[in-house]
């Protein structure tokens, strides 16, 4: 995760022509990069819009429905942590991708990489809202499976009928749009501590740290 996010508008044919007309390609640190300020109150955003999102997971006892809710919930939150981890500043809108793109893209920045069940769930969900789209039927064998790498006892696992899949899906989405902002607040207090040491070292040395470059 960066402290800062490069907002400026994406480079294209135009300036690339316009920089050789100029001879310069100006990066300024004020203008051209996040404020620490604006940084921390875009993560406090999406932390909250996350936390919010995971609750308003449907009343409902159909499990097909229920999967697809929850896979757009998913979706949301893997987009907003492709948004707190790139080196751009970026909008959901400017992030179009599919589904599994976004994951890949998320798992290149570190999302369930270092977790043997988070991104093999997100996997499956994905795999079986797609069965269900195309064939409008549902595996629950392969969703059951899903909930079992998920459970406290595996090797016990066993699931009645589809309220309890249910169930099963609203704690997913829930805990993946609870473990995000959880992550993401960490890593950046994390970020802001140790720059905040390296100041004061330098400091002591009567350097000047090169807080505009990443």
């Amino acid at each position: 995760m960066k402290t800062k996010q490069v907002k400026r508008p994406r480079p294209n044919l135009q300036s690339a022509h316009d920089y050789h007309r100029e001879g310069s390609y100006s990066i300024h640190p004020a203008k051209h990069f996040t404020f620490e300020e604006e940084r921390s109150e875009e993560i406090e955003r999406i932390a909250k819009e996350l936390r919010e999102i995971g609750k308003k997971f449907p009343r409902t006892q159909n499990v097909e429905y229920a999967l697809l809710k929850a896979h757009l919930i998913i979706e949301y939150a893997i987009t907003q942590y492709i948004r707190g981890y790139a080196t751009v500043a970026v909008t959901d809108k400017d992030i179009r991708l599919s589904f599994s793109q976004k994951l890949e893209v998320a798992y290149l920045l570190g999302f369930g990489a270092n977790d043997p069940i988070l991104l093999p769930t997100v996997e499956g969900i994905n795999r079986l809202r797609n069965q269900i789209a195309h064939t409008f039927e549902l595996d629950r064998v392969r969703l059951d499976e899903v909930f079992r790498i998920n459970s406290e006892d595996y090797e016990n696992f066993s699931i009645k009928d589809d309220r309890e899949r249910v169930t099963h899906l609203r704690w997913i989405a829930r805990y993946i749009c609870a473990i995000i902002p959880g992550t993401m607040l960490g890593e950046y207090a994390s970020m802001k501590y140790h720059e905040r040491k390296v100041r004061s070292a330098t400091s002591e040395f009567g350097l000047s740290p090169l807080t505009d470059l990443e």
